[in-house]
């Protein structure tokens, strides 16, 4: 038996510049994402062939701590579990061990690397990145889980095989293998370069009721409004995350959406020490580039006082990380 754990940090996309819809009914993007220091937190056990293991894991309010048994089945090949554990103030979302990003990354990575012994991995999730919010928090844990499974595994991370799968599961997975703050191209898929991270403080605040990421495109086909040529370039040109404009073709759609969107980009812009705000991918979150971390918390607390789901923290230059053992 093996345990890892895993950081895996939320996002933000400064710069967001949605293109044409394409053939295979993705759309063309051009993106710049910086990682935050807020993040959810992966456990994982390996339990090989013969093995079998008492584990003890997080549960509910009525059992705070449960035992599981963990113990591979002759001739099951992979079994993969997950055991969400959301923090205080997010909703929790109910999903199927097979329909889970995290579970999926690790039975793709098994694929991929042509694994077929009877193990287990157990993974616990620690949530602390809220769903439908657009910090990119099942793509993170994601790509959390193919580095936590390839260091179980003894699979190089620069092998291109991580990239390859990551790739697959879905266009913002690879950037959590990277971090920091990058130009994507493709679907928002393509790794093309870094740059150099930010430090500043930023706040994000969310609202009651999510938005659907396809119902946002469907109508942005609608709008459509592309990114202009000279900031989509200057994006492209930027070396800092300092240098990336604002911007985000997405939060029209979005606002449309959702009502409460267009007066949470006004309140946080009206708040001391705000620098510039932006609607989080497609929502429902906002983020705001702050002066200081004094400023983040204070426009944090103000905007729980309004009743909405808010947080300061910082963008890092990590992307997921495996701990040190």
């Amino acid at each position: 038996m093996r345990t890892v754990k895993v950081i895996a940090p939320a996002k933000v996309n400064l710069f967001l510049g949605i293109g044409a819809r394409r053939d295979d009914g993705y759309h063309n993007a051009t993106t710049v994402m910086h990682a935050l220091s807020m993040h959810d937190t992966l456990q994982m056990t390996l339990v090989g062939p013969g093995e079998e293991a008492m584990l003890l894991e997080p549960g509910d309010t009525a059992q705070p701590m449960r035992q599981v048994l963990a113990k591979p089945e002759s001739g099951s090949g992979l079994e993969v579990g997950a055991n969400m554990v959301w923090a205080a103030g997010i909703d929790p979302v109910e999903v199927s061990d097979e329909a889970n990003l995290v579970c999926r990354a690790v039975r793709a990575l098994a694929a991929a690397a042509g694994r077929a012994d009877d193990e287990l991995v157990r993974v616990v999730v620690e949530k602390k990145i809220p769903h439908q919010t657009g910090l990119g928090g099942g793509s993170t844990d994601a790509a959390a889980a193919l580095l936590g499974a390839a260091s179980l595994w003894g699979i190089p991370v620069d092998s291109g095989l991580l990239e390859q799968v990551a790739r697959e599961l879905g266009a913002d997975v690879a950037f959590f293998l990277h971090g920091g703050c990058a130009l994507l191209e493709g679907t928002g898929d393509v790794f093309v370069h870094a740059l150099a991270p930010s430090k500043q403080a930023v706040a994000i605040v969310r609202p009651a009721g999510g938005v659907s990421t396809a119902q946002a495109y469907s109508v942005f086909d609608g709008i459509g409004q592309t990114a202009p040529a000279d900031m989509e370039e200057k994006a492209r040109a930027a070396e800092s995350a300092g240098d990336v404009p604002l911007f985000n073709n997405l939060a029209q759609a979005s606002e449309q959406l959702h009502g409460q969107l267009a007066h949470v980009r006004e309140f946080a812009a009206s708040q001391p020490g705000v620098e510039g705000v932006l609607l989080c991918g497609s929502g429902a979150g906002t983020f705001a580039v702050c002066e200081s971390y004094d400023a983040a918390a204070s426009l944090s607390a103000a905007a729980q006082r309004n009743g909405w789901w808010a947080r300061a923290t910082s963008f890092s230059p990590l992307g997921a990380s495996v701990l040190p053992g």
